[in-house]
């Protein structure tokens, strides 16, 4: 990623160094509005520079896996959950015939008794996420994209993961 680009990549990204800012006070804090401007690019090129990285101020593969590292540490350390992610910054939205769509059936299923709407039946689910994405309200495709997925873990974390967890204290 470089310079000029925006979207939720981006946004995941400023996320990151936000967090890393906490504990590297080199790193300056951003807005996390999902624009690679300047002051995100010099974040980059900060964090490449203390953690031994080509400084070119693009977010290449080694980047963002030494970010994502970085951060889960920091998010292991202070007790946060680490978000389950299976799209990484190069994922396509995908039909729901694809191998990305095993865990979204086993996270549907699992919400299905919690959430009246959502029916557990795989035919169901583009039903399902577009009930979600309206519920969120985020464009109402039906397909499986990053805002949606990270809304649906969201979900799960919330409802059924805390739910758990309740109920074995």
């Amino acid at each position: 990623m470089e310079l000029n680009l925006t979207g939720a990549p981006v946004r995941d990204i400023q996320h990151m160094l936000n967090l890393l800012s906490l504990t590297h006070p080199a790193i300056p804090r951003l807005v996390e509005d999902g624009v690679f401007g300047e002051r995100t690019l010099e974040a980059v090129m900060i964090f490449q520079r203390d953690f031994s990285l080509p400084v070119t101020g693009e977010v290449d593969y080694d980047t963002w896996l030494a970010l994502r590292v970085q951060a889960d540490l920091i998010a292991q350390r202070d007790g946060a959950p680490i978000p389950l992610q299976i799209i990484s910054p190069q994922y396509t939205p995908s039909p729901t015939g694809s191998q990305e769509w095993a865990f979204v059936r086993t996270i549907l299923a699992a919400l299905a008794p919690i959430l009246n709407n959502f029916q557990e039946s795989p035919a169901t689910d583009t039903e399902n996420l577009k009930l979600l994405q309206e519920l969120a309200q985020l464009p109402v495709t039906g397909v499986l994209d990053r805002p949606t997925w990270s809304m649906l873990v969201r979900l799960y974390h919330a409802l059924v993961v805390r739910g758990a967890l309740a109920a074995a204290l």
